[in-house]
């Protein structure tokens, strides 16, 4: 799949992206070679990510954003979790970085459900998740928020209440 300057996609870890550009690049002393020059949307930093044109493995993980009406199948569907709480401390961070990096949306959002599950049965024991966890939710939730913001034309800090309301009518 190709895609056009201009245009709004997903990228792996990056999440969502507008593409820059498309131009050859020399880095080093290398050839000049073909690169889709990606700026990340709703980040503070300014940054930049270069995926090579002809690199299959990596433009594989260029994906377009997901459009109004699959947004809105995925939140009404949130509650149908199938992602499971791992004991071992290693052994999650793992799993659920590489359900986080898959850039499956699906697997995104049952992570953010299992892990906000988790968050509330730990508070109600008057514990709380660690920091490794509360890490890959809060990556998790900005990736989400940010390609629901772009599919609804919305501002992604609004999401997390569209999302309440969606499920309550829901319900």
């Amino acid at each position: 799949m190709t895609f056009s300057k201009g245009e709004t996609v997903v990228y792996g870890g990056s999440g969502v992206c507008e593409i820059d550009d498309i131009k050859d690049i020399r880095f080093y002393h290398e050839r000049p070679q073909k690169y889709y020059i990606l700026r990340p949307l709703f980040v503070n930093q300014a940054q930049v990510v270069y995926v090579p044109y002809n690199n299959e493995k990596l433009t594989a993980k260029i994906k377009p954003v997901i459009s109004k009406k699959e947004a809105l199948e995925l939140i009404h569907h949130i509650d149908e979790n199938d992602v499971e709480w791992i004991e071992d401390r290693n052994a999650r961070k793992e799993a659920f970085n590489g359900l986080l990096s898959s850039g499956d949306r699906r697997n995104i959002i049952n992570l953010i459900s299992t892990i906000t599950e988790k968050r509330k049965m730990l508070e109600e024991e008057g514990k709380s998740l660690n920091q490794q966890d509360e890490k890959i939710l809060t990556d998790a939730q900005r990736r989400m928020d940010a390609e629901f913001a772009v599919a609804l034309g919305m501002d992604p800090h609004e999401i997390p209440t569209f999302i309440e309301e969606e499920k309550a009518k829901v319900s």
